[in-house]
């Protein structure tokens, strides 16, 4: 595979996936197991990105890749994010966690429900909460993608 045809794969499974991808992941769709010309192909696409200076660009979070809008246009254009993308238990749940960072599912089911489990599973899934274990439980975070996608950066 030549390495532009790569790239625009790369590009394609950022512009298409809902959570940050990881060079594992990416070098399996263009068929490369080696993760240094991943991550070269990864680059070369960041740097067209910031080439262009235009508002979308390649973000990196704990050695994945996702595409996300540049801060300065954050604010034109939020009103156009989809919550339809979060079902609207999850997004409740996810109000919760921002608001109260670190807490953990047992207080989450608490407060909320035995819903929580599957909500946290998928604000997992689309990259806006981790989950690290807490004792007998696990406590739950947002990641940057959140707050770039929600604006607080």
């Amino acid at each position: 595979m030549e390495d532009i045809e790569a790239q625009h794969i790369i590009e394609a499974a950022l512009f298409m996936s809902s959570r940050p991808l990881s060079l594992s992941e990416l070098g399996k769709l263009i068929g490369v197991a080696a993760p240094g010309f991943v991550s070269q192909r990864v680059r070369a696409v960041q740097d067209a990105y910031n080439g262009k200076g235009g508002a979308v660009e390649i973000a990196e979070e704990d050695g994945k890749f996702y595409m996300r809008v540049r801060q300065q246009y954050v604010p034109f254009v939020k009103s156009f994010a989809s919550a339809a993308e979060i079902s609207p238990h999850a997004l409740k749940t996810l109000a919760y966690v921002a608001k109260n960072e670190g807490v953990t599912k047992h207080a989450l089911f608490l407060k909320l429900g035995g819903g929580i489990y599957d909500d946290v599973n998928e604000l997992v899934e689309r990259g806006f909460v981790t989950t690290k274990r807490a004792g007998r439980t696990k406590s739950v975070s947002t990641t940057a993608k959140f707050k770039a996608y929600f604006g607080q950066q």
